[in-house]
């Protein structure tokens, strides 16, 4: 159970109190959410805060996920690449056939109907088909700005029966999208969760203690999928040049696995060998027990975060970083700029070349990366709360269906 009034002493009382007003003219309205994956991703976290918060409020709020084998995560995970702007994607017939039979399924499956259904990505895209009525939004959470037009015109039929669509950038809505309502929102971090709520020096200690990461010495990181995009390869070379002039730097990359990313499996043994060789690179997955306790605990140890992902379609672990007071070196992709301000809450970086200059340079200057926390932490507080992604929601369901 969540409170809306527990958050008071974040953002203040005005801010609840307009939540409140906001909420008062959906007040009793039906939501159900729908995306492929319990865990994992950005997508699965802001669900699991997002729905409680609303149904705090008084939406009816649900939250659903959709049931598939793994040949059609295969189909959905080269959508993604399509989608994000590789051109050498091909749907074939099968493929195709196998998408659509998936989510036929899955509307005998979930059901889906309310005064407000929201869709999000493109794994569960087709189950418009089957809407009853009701108010149909899609939310799409990736770079879709310049992407494979042969993956586009496939989607694109669906996304236009749709009511609404809702992209994290302005630059992310496809130029061609006409006749449906376009919103823009940023995607948002829970403070009170258990991967961003206040942990004590010793608990952090603990778990460090747990993975054999020394809390004395200076510590990196990157948390991500294990993915081409997120380019943990790139880290590790970063890492490795920032240890030459740093000795005693340790690096961890952390993900997880969700069972609707086929890759992931083969990048996490990619990335495992890349660093073969290295001493005090700590590779760790929910495998391992990392939960979200343990990734607060590990964001809350680094010097400095990273995130060096050649697309990205904002960057949650960029916003968990900077909450908790650390400066982040990353690269200009996706949402990432409107976080990371290059010079004042961290910095934005083209090459691993550069990233280790920028690394070195904070761990060397620990008060020039205390200011840039405390300049990140603010700035995630006025911006990337689960607050203000509350009430752009309720914004969109008033515009929808409000009273």
């Amino acid at each position: 159970m969540k409170r809306i009034e527990d958050y008071v002493h974040i953002v203040g009382r005005d801010e609840v109190e307009a939540i409140e007003e906001l909420a008062e003219r959906v007040k009793g309205a039906s939501v159900v959410h729908i995306n492929s994956t319990a865990y994992g991703g950005g997508v699965a976290e802001i669900l699991k805060n997002l729905i409680p918060l609303a149904q705090s409020v008084g939406l009816r709020a649900e939250w659903r996920v959709m049931k598939a084998p793994p040949q059609f995560f295969n189909v959905t995970k080269a959508i993604h690449h399509g989608l994000q702007g590789n051109m050498t994607i091909e749907i074939s017939d099968e493929m195709k056939k196998t998408y659509l039979k998936v989510n036929d399924e899955n509307a005998s499956l979930l059901e889906p109907s309310g005064d407000v259904v929201v869709v999000h990505d493109y794994q569960p895209l087709p189950l418009i088909n089957h809407r009853r009525g009701d108010k149909w939004v899609w939310r799409c959470h990736i770079d879709t700005s310049k992407p494979n037009p042969r993956v586009w015109s496939f989607i694109k039929p669906f996304v236009l029966k749709y009511d609404a669509a809702v992209f994290s950038l302005e630059r992310y809505i496809p130029r061609d999208l006409v006749g449906i309502k376009v919103f823009v929102s940023h995607p948002s971090i829970d403070p009170l969760s258990d991967k961003n709520k206040l942990l004590s020096l010793s608990e952090v200690e603990k778990v460090l203690n747990r993975f054999d990461v020394d809390p004395d010495r200076p510590i990196i990181g990157q948390v991500a999928r294990f993915d081409p995009w997120k380019d943990p390869l790139g880290v590790i070379d970063a890492y490795r040049l920032a240890r030459e002039k740093i000795p005693e730097l340790q690096l961890l990359l952390v993900g997880s696995f969700a069972h609707d990313d086929p890759e992931g499996v083969e990048w996490y043994k990619k990335t495992v060998e890349y660093a073969s060789s290295m001493r005090d690179v700590h590779i760790l997955t929910n495998i391992d027990g990392v939960e979200d306790l343990e990734v607060n605990a590990f964001q809350r140890s680094f010097t400095v975060g990273l995130q060096l992902s050649t697309k990205e379609g904002f960057g949650l672990a960029v916003t968990e970083a900077l909450w908790k007071g650390v400066p982040v070196v990353a690269r200009r992709a996706g949402g990432i700029p409107l976080q990371v301000i290059d010079g004042e809450t961290g910095f934005l970086v083209q090459t691993a070349e550069e990233a280790a200059e920028k690394i070195v340079y904070l761990v060397k200057r620990p008060w020039v990366a205390r200011a840039m926390g405390e300049n990140g932490r603010e700035h995630v507080r006025r911006n990337f709360l689960i607050t203000r992604d509350l009430k752009d929601y309720l914004r969109m369901h008033i515009d929808l269906v409000g009273k």
